[in-house]
C-alpha cells in the first residue's frame, strides 16, 4: 500500500506532467496559427473531421495531428498550394489519412461492438 508520501509525489508528478502538456498544447496551437490562411483552413477542417472519428482517448489522433501540422509547414514553406498538395476533394484527402494512420475510429469501436453482441446472442 502507498503511504502518504508516496501518494504526494505521484499527485505532484501528475500536476506536473499535465502542466508540461497543456504548454506543449499551446506551442502546437500557435504553430497553427502560423500557417498561411489557406493552409490553416485547410488544416482546421480535416482535423475537425477526424476528431469526430477518434475513439477511445484519441492519442492515436494527437500524433496524427501532428504529424499532418509538419506535412502542411514543410509544404507552405515550399510555397505550394494547399489543393494543389492534398487535391481538391478535402474530405477525400482526411479519409485517406484517417486510414493511412489506421487510427482506431469511433466506427471500428462501434463494428467491434455489435459483432460482440451478435456474437454472445448466438452463443449456443
Amino acid at each position: 500500500m502507498k503511504s502518504v508520501k508516496q501518494w504526494s509525489k505521484d499527485g505532484l508528478d501528475s500536476l506536473k506532467t499535465i502542466k508540461q502538456d497543456k504548454a506543449e498544447y499551446k506551442a502546437f496551437l500557435e504553430r497553427v496559427k502560423k500557417l498561411p490562411k489557406d493552409y490553416r483552413i485547410v488544416y482546421e477542417e480535416i482535423t475537425k473531421f477526424l476528431w469526430q472519428f477518434s475513439s477511445g482517448d484519441g492519442m492515436d489522433m494527437v500524433d496524427l495531428n501532428q504529424d499532418l501540422l509538419e506535412f502542411f509547414e514543410e509544404s507552405a514553406a515550399a510555397g505550394i498550394p494547399v489543393l494543389e498538395l492534398i487535391g481538391g476533394d478535402v474530405g477525400a484527402f482526411a479519409e485517406n489519412t484517417l486510414h493511412e494512420y489506421q487510427a482506431k475510429t469511433w466506427i471500428d469501436s462501434q463494428k467491434t461492438k455489435m459483432n460482440q453482441r451478435v456474437a454472445k446472442k448466438l452463443e449456443p
